[in-house]
């Protein structure tokens, strides 16, 4: 879903490539692509995964720094592999100064590959997660709502703010403006990360739900398609958790699980990376395959194969920081 969503979400997707269902005007591909918005998925999923940990008594904020040291090594690996490379293709943009070092190092402002925005607020979120899980699962049914109505209205009033200050020129590139986009993406996020948290808490009541496979995927298809035709971020949340749901009713095949689960992970470097090749360094080689699920196949099995060597590199140096 990611990797297709940064492939055809652009306005320009028909300039780029060659897509065959249209829809009117619009191309079938951008349409999908609405549908595939990630970061709502993959904090919700966050939110469940950090549940089980402090269920079984391993969420700590030690734990987390270790788990986000991981993440970061990884992180600057790539960034020295591709920002290096980066330098002979594509020198106007990779500029290599203090300022712009250190705000990519520490993924304060992501000039060299804009799409790793998400790393300092999921960073941040996964610290403040160590206090929230808990108070979250102490907290009754009626509060339960009241949250999340609370934070789907936190989450209205920061992406208008967001909207004002994107749109701003006055503030536009300063660093006040990044600042607060930091603030905001956090705010808005953390929503996100919260839902994935009540979807841990009500997984056993969702276990027992009528689980008819073709009504479950007529269901699916129908938020898919509805989702596309809408440009809604506000819903992005509520669209990713009624997804999830029904989701967890599917029976999911071993073949099918073993693929999800070899991409699972490999899938870290997969998104570091998949964006230097589609947007910075190589985007006439990867849309040059014209057509819309043969671009996506190539860029899946080109990501896929550069993550071997990323986490053989990553694990090495964990492993002698760790020592």
């Amino acid at each position: 879903m990611m990797l297709w969503y940064h492939l055809f979400y652009r306005e320009e997707v028909a300039e780029l490539c060659t897509p065959l269902l249209f829809i009117g005007d619009e191309p079938v591909a951008r349409m999908v692509a609405r549908a595939c918005y990630p970061v709502s998925f993959f904090l919700i999923l966050s939110g469940y995964g950090l549940s089980y940990l402090y269920q079984k008594g391993r969420l700590s904020v030690k734990s987390q720094l270790r788990r986000l040291l991981q993440l970061y090594i990884h992180y600057w690996v790539v960034l020295l592999i591709f920002v290096t490379i980066g330098c002979f293709i594509n020198p106007e943009r990779y500029i290599i100064d203090p300022i712009h070092l250190v705000a990519n190092i520490t993924g304060l402002h992501c000039t060299y590959n804009g799409e790793t925005w998400f790393l300092l607020p999921y960073a941040i979120i996964c610290l403040l997660a160590v206090g929230f899980i808990p108070w979250l699962f102490r907290i009754d049914n009626w509060r339960k709502v009241l949250l999340f109505v609370g934070g789907y209205a936190l989450c209205f009033g920061a992406m208008k703010l967001f909207m004002a200050l994107f749109f701003s020129e006055t503030l536009d590139g300063t660093h006040i403006f990044i600042f607060i986009l930091q603030v905001v993406y956090v705010i808005v996020n953390f929503f996100y990360f919260a839902l994935g948290v009540l979807l841990y808490r009500l997984e056993r009541h969702l276990l027992t739900l009528p689980t008819n496979r073709v009504v479950v995927m007529a269901l699916l298809l129908l938020i898919i398609v509805v989702k596309s035709q809408f440009k809604v971020t506000l819903a992005d949340g509520l669209y990713a958790f009624v997804f999830i749901i029904l989701f967890l009713q599917l029976p999911i095949g071993r073949r099918t699980g073993n693929v999800l689960e070899n991409i699972g992970r490999h899938s870290m470097p997969m998104w570091m990376t998949h964006t230097f090749f589609a947007v910075y360094l190589f985007p006439d080689f990867i849309y040059g395959f014209s057509y819309p699920v043969l671009i996506f196949l190539v860029l899946v099995a080109i990501t896929w194969l550069v993550s071997f060597p990323i986490l053989w590199l990553s694990k090495r140096i964990i492993n002698q920081v760790a020592n």
